[in-house]
């Protein structure tokens, strides 16, 4: 589609400078050597999300002003996300996140632009084409790249609205991290005009957290596999083969209701003695929905692949409230066979928390099988599973009521699906990625008689 998105400004937010008489920053300071943990997702787009927001009392004006005095206090908190990505081959940690500093030096770019898109319209159905262009778009084929930037866009036809985008690159932070930023952002805007701060832990950022034995050579090795023409990183996506067929998006929400009655129907099926998790749930109802919609009958493995939270389990743990990334690939596989027959779903369930469980007794075990784990699945026989129901999408308030929608700018893969947490309490909301000829099949599998509410749009 032709661009609707017309960019008014664009700006920087620096970091405060301690020489004049700015808050030294936390450690690590100026410069971030990152971990195996956040070199594993440099070759990926940079995530992508946008929240939009119903009209308010404010006018545009004060809206970006709210937003822009609330990141310039928050970002001192979150410095690794005013820096950029960089290839440094005479260091022992060959990628960092370095903040510019001096006269010039230019932080988080911040862009107000203006649509005439209908603000309803995209509430209502996905279009990937024009929520692309509410995201800023910071990504490079070469590094040095950005680590973050933010767009607010004023919808200028009848009834308004704003839309406010955020990029920020994986290899800065993971989702944890990432929503934990969006919240205190969010609270310190809300809570400037009654002079409320963050009341939450300061956020931690450095890597000596996630230190483990070999940890240089893990990093290297995922440098050497994931980006051989390194500093030029290209993302994996572009390469795959799903990538020739058109995807098409659709966003569902299920009820709280419809959460719990999955999750005891699961349970039952299992024969478990215990409710399963959310998680649990919704990724084996994703994946048996995913490969029956897909046709897959045969007696070839089907993989499940998703990532685990591994801050309560390293030794020692590591804080909850570390930013950077912290997570352990996964994957479980099943026939497709086994997922289109009747106990399909109960047995996707125990063999996701089986691998939940694996990781828990061994997170770093096979810490250097992750890329090719991963590049070892035949091509289209991948679900991805991503997110969490307990990311709050919905509680992001910035002090001009609490989004209509969130959404991601794009997804990549065909048979992906992503889950926040849904605008109502216990609901999840699930994005899903799927061959466009396959959409109808997989909604008629997932929805089936579980009850629902869903947003959908057109593909691309």
């Amino acid at each position: 589609m032709p661009p609707v998105v017309r960019p008014r400004n664009t700006s920087a937010i620096a970091l405060p400078d301690p020489a004049a008489g700015g808050a030294p920053l936390p450690e690590p300071g100026r410069t971030v050597p990152l971990s195996p943990f956040d070199v594993y997702w440099v070759t990926l787009p940079p995530v992508r999300r946008v929240f939009l927001f119903p009209p308010s009392q404010l006018p545009f004006a004060d809206v970006v002003g709210a937003l822009r005095s609330s990141l310039e206090r928050v970002l001192p908190s979150f410095h690794p996300f005013a820096g950029v990505l960089t290839y440094s081959p005479d260091s022992h940690a060959a990628l960092s996140i370095v903040l510019p500093e001096g006269e010039g030096a230019c932080g988080v770019a911040f862009v107000e632009a203006e649509t005439d898109l209908d603000f309803d319209r995209l509430v209502e159905d996905y279009d990937e084409d024009a929520l692309r262009q509410l995201a800023p778009d910071i990504r490079r084929d070469e590094l040095p790249a950005p680590v973050m930037a933010v767009q607010v866009t004023e919808f200028v036809g009848a009834g308004g609205g704003v839309a406010v985008g955020v990029a920020v690159h994986h290899s800065a932070a993971d989702g944890r991290g990432l929503w934990r930023f969006l919240e205190m952002w969010s609270a310190t805007a809300a809570g400037l005009k009654e002079g409320r701060v963050w009341a939450g832990p300061e956020p931690l950022h450095d890597r000596k957290l996630v230190r483990f034995d070999g940890d240089d050579d893990l990093a290297r090795l995922f440098l050497q596999q994931l980006a051989p023409d390194f500093p030029r990183v290209a993302p994996k996506q572009d390469a795959a083969p799903e990538r020739e067929r058109p995807l098409r998006r659709q966003t569902f929400t299920l009820a709280a209701s419809t959460v719990r009655s999955l999750k005891q129907r699961l349970a039952a099926a299992a024969n478990a003695g215990t409710t399963p998790s959310t998680f649990a749930a919704m990724a084996a109802h994703g994946w048996v929905s995913i490969a029956r919609a897909k046709g897959f009958t045969d007696d070839a493995p089907v993989f499940a692949a998703f990532l685990a939270d591994l801050r309560g389990h390293m030794s020692p743990p590591v804080p909850g409230a570390y930013v950077g990334n912290c997570l352990a690939f996964c994957t479980a596989s099943l026939s497709g066979a086994d997922l289109a027959g009747p106990d399909g779903a109960a047995m996707a369930l125990l063999a996701i928390q089986e691998a939940v469980a694996e990781v828990k007794r061994d997170p770093l075990g096979d810490r250097a099988r992750w890329c090719t784990k991963f590049a070892a699945i035949p091509p289209g026989r991948a679900v991805i599973l991503a997110g969490s129901p307990w990311f709050p999408a919905y509680g992001v308030d910035f002090g001009f009521g609490r989004p209509a929608r969130v959404d991601l700018a794009s997804m990549n893969h065909d048979g992906e699906m992503v889950l926040v947490a849904g605008r109502d309490p216990g609901s999840v909301q699930a994005s899903v990625a799927i061959a466009a000829d396959k959409m109808q099949a997989f909604r008629d599998m997932f929805e089936l008689d579980i009850g629902r509410t869903c947003a959908g749009g057109a593909g691309v």
